[in-house]
């Protein structure tokens, strides 16, 4: 149900009745939002809520998660790969000790052997003298000598052909072990290299992925509805900076940012009446037009004066945008809230700073009784007046932490 709102216009004394419940809303071409960034510091805490922002947020807390993992995996990769290589140099620097020391016994055990070859030629071949068969104890003791100086030899031949015998064993034991272990370590190269390889990748898509839907997060947060409210973190953040704006601008009015909050829910509803919604630098979506100002629907007769630029109607004019505001009204009290140098009533920053100009010309907005007389000026209603005082009271308990 609609009912009528009185809607001050700026040129001369005119008054408009204009619905405060807009009657359509016309979609936009395309905005390019600012960067979510300039939302105000003040705002950083504020908790957001809403099916696309879960979902974006879901989406990037998954990315981030892989985006770390991707990490952590190649710095392990790199540890392990470190390791392995001087594992692998170890390995490489043993075997080839073990190869020396495997040649080095191989020839001692050959020497060994051709030793007491030699020493059995010998023996057979010149046969074992027995000592007992001479009577001359000058030759007992000389080939008693020989035979014990025959039986050390060859046990010292035994003894050193045991000896490179088991080393030979020994380093052939040792280079197999390491071979065997080489082999597997390189394999395990090979692994983990291909396994940093795909960490590496997947590191430099994540990282782009991370970006762009930590952008896609930041503006679905700010679009998002503030908890506890029914607005959006772009339309509190418009409110905010408006009323921040006038301290300098008007220091004497002293305009709170929820007293915009209360005339934005009466008229558009924040922004989203009839489907509309606000993007992240504060345009709606699609034009929120009030009815035809022609004299039905209990309202006032004005015909067009800005040849339909704002409202499509040549004919006669319509209430515009978020605030609401009639196209002779926007010529005057028009304001780039969002610094991209363009004034559009459609925009929530420009019309809520527009607006709040627009209330502190009637005077201070401090108390109640003076927040009543400047909402009767933006609409000569006294219910409307008391209606949005009651909301903006309602929106003064959110607490904002500054600094």
């Amino acid at each position: 149900m609609k009912r009528p709102l009185l809607l001050a216009c700026a040129i001369g004394a005119l008054v408009a009745l204009v619905p405060s419940t807009p009657s359509t809303a016309e979609p936009l071409g395309p905005a390019a939002p600012l960067p979510a960034g300039n939302i105000s510091p003040e705002l950083n805490n504020i908790p957001v809520d809403g099916l696309e922002y879960r979902v974006v947020k879901q989406q990037y807390d998954a990315t981030s998660a892989a985006l770390s993992n991707a990490k952590n995996v190649l710095a392990s990769s790199a540890t392990e790969l470190t390791n392995l290589q001087l594992d692998d140099t170890r390995l490489t620097n043993q075997l080839a000790q073990q190869t020396d020391l495997k040649k080095e016994a191989t020839i001692e055990r050959a020497s060994a052997r051709a030793g007491l070859r030699a020493l059995a030629i010998n023996t057979y071949v010149n046969g074992r003298p027995d000592p007992s068969d001479s009577v001359d104890i000058d030759v007992v003791t000389r080939l008693l000598g020989n035979e014990s100086l025959v039986q050390a030899v060859s046990e010292h031949q035994v003894t050193k052909l045991k000896t490179a015998t088991d080393a030979v064993d020994s380093a052939l034991s040792t280079i197999n072990a390491d071979l065997v272990a080489r082999t597997q370590g390189r394999q395990r190269i090979a692994t983990v290299q291909a396994t940093r390889d795909q960490a590496q990748a997947d590191e430099v898509r994540l990282n782009t992925d991370v970006v762009n839907q930590q952008g896609a997060l930041e503006r679905a947060r700010v679009t998002a509805t503030v908890v506890g409210d029914d607005f959006s973190l772009v339309a509190l953040d418009a409110y905010w900076r408006a009323a921040k704006a006038m301290v300098a601008d008007d220091p004497s009015c002293g305009i709170p940012w929820w007293a915009l909050a209360g005339i934005t829910r009466s008229e558009s509803r924040h922004g989203t009446y009839g489907g509309a919604r606000l993007l992240a630098n504060g345009d709606t979506d699609r034009i929120i037009l009030g009815v035809p100002l022609d004299g039905t629907n209990n309202t006032a007769v004005i015909t067009d004066t800005d040849g339909g630029a704002y409202d499509g109607d040549p004919v006669y004019d319509h209430a515009v945008g978020p605030m609401q505001f009639i196209p002779s009204t926007w010529t005057r009290w028009a304001r780039d809230g969002n610094g991209d140098r363009i004034a559009s009533p459609n925009n929530i920053y420009d019309a809520a700073l527009a607006a709040a100009h627009y209330l502190c010309a009637s005077g201070p907005m401090q108390t109640d009784d003076e927040m009543r007389r400047g909402f009767f000026s933006y609409n000569h209603s006294d219910s409307y007046a008391t209606t949005v005082l009651n909301y903006a009271k309602s929106y003064a308990r959110f607490q904002i932490t500054s600094g």
